[in-house]
């Protein structure tokens, strides 16, 4: 049974700390069920950043220091790309659990979430083949709001949608106000929802009950639905797993330990990086990082996403799309991928819109 230290470095408090308490127990699930199986016995180093950039980067200074050569952790983009150098420095591998914009492939990173294929285009094509002539785009003031809005302003132009408004939120803040007026003002078919933590919450809980316009996202989970209440109703989300895919047992048992009792995307994904990086450790004979991505790349594995596969060249995971709509607190699959994507951080292999709108969507609908 293979013996190693991780470091796990998610923020379970600050701003977005239901989305790493979510992840952090998906990790300690994976690092229990590795120790059960025999598999590894993994000695999990723990940082809280509370949301603050520059706590990711001493926290995961301090923890490559004592030896540590791999690292899970990190949610927002912001705190991935402090975290870079030091990794490089220290000649470490970070696997990162979660949906980002792209545009990045780095030597010390293994991308375990969506990219951009798997999340933003999926979603904007879904509005398109639905006719969406009048969009408003909302983010939180980081990277994550920016780029993913950038993309769909580019897209949604492209097909002759008409971009009616766009504001951004600093991360945190709860004040909606001028968002909310303007979308009723400004007469919106459909919201791009961007934003994260308690502007996510503060923006739905502001919209009227009835009459307001589809709201659609590329970061909502199971991780902090349930903080929504019935506001959540009628979201749509896209993304790389949602609890109603199952497998069944493991739900179970993350409910048992999910902080919230909900099995969600960050949950999912985190567990199933802790496993990959346990399996290739054993496969490698070493925790050198060069030697363990390789061998993480060798083969597809078998996880609770479904099949995986890591890309050696982008350094990212195959993963399968799906889209969901909330309802009653609980997401509902409305289409997935017939199977894994290949993730396209650069969106280099991304067909224009050509001629107007889409008339087909990409995913086929769940019956």
């Amino acid at each position: 049974m293979e013996r190693f230290d991780l470091g796990l470095v998610f923020s379970t408090t600050g701003p977005y700390a239901a989305l790493g308490r979510a992840a952090r127990a998906g990790a300690e699930l994976a690092i229990a069920d590795l120790a059960r199986d025999r598999v590894a016995q993994i000695s999990p180093i723990i940082c809280d950043p509370a949301g603050r950039p520059d706590a990711y980067e001493a926290m995961t200074r301090d923890i490559l220091e004592r030896g540590v050569s791999h690292v899970v952790g990190a949610i927002t983009s912001w705190s991935r790309k402090d975290m870079i150098p030091v990794l490089e420095r220290y000649g470490a591998l970070l696997w990162y659990p979660c949906p980002y914009e792209g545009f990045e492939s780095n030597d010390h990173v293994v991308y375990m979430g969506a990219a951009p294929n798997h999340h933003m285009i999926p979603l904007l094509d879904r509005m398109l083949a639905a006719g969406v002539r009048r969009a408003y785009l909302l983010g939180s003031n980081y990277v994550w709001g920016w780029e993913t809005l950038r993309l769909a302003r580019e897209r949604l132009n492209a097909a002759g949608v008409e971009i009616i408004g766009e504001r951004y939120v600093p991360l945190g803040d709860t004040d909606c106000a001028l968002a909310l007026s303007e979308i009723a003002e400004l007469g919106a078919e459909t919201v791009i929802n961007s934003l994260i933590g308690p502007s996510n919450v503060a923006f739905m809980r502001g919209l009227p009950a009835r009459g307001h316009p589809e709201v659609v996202s590329c970061n909502q989970s199971e991780a902090d639905l349930e903080t929504l209440g019935e506001a959540g109703d009628g979201l749509v989300s896209a993304g790389t797993y949602f609890e109603e895919l199952g497998p069944e047992e493991f739900v179970r048992r993350a409910a048992v330990v999910a902080p919230n009792g909900r099995c969600s995307s960050f949950f999912a994904t985190t567990y199933a990086s802790v496993c990959i990086l346990a399996h290739s450790i054993q496969r490698a004979g070493s925790t050198a990082p060069k030697a363990v991505f390789r061998a993480a790349c060798e083969r597809s594995h078998d996880t609770v996403l479904g099949a995986v596969r890591i890309d050696p060249i982008t350094r990212h995971a195959d993963l399968t799309p799906h889209i969901a709509q909330a309802r009653q607190g609980r997401f509902h699959l409305l289409a997935s991928s017939e199977g894994p994507i290949i993730a396209d951080p650069y969106l280099t292999s991304l067909q224009p819109v050509q001629g107007g709108l889409r008339k087909t969507p990409s995913l086929r609908i769940v019956k």
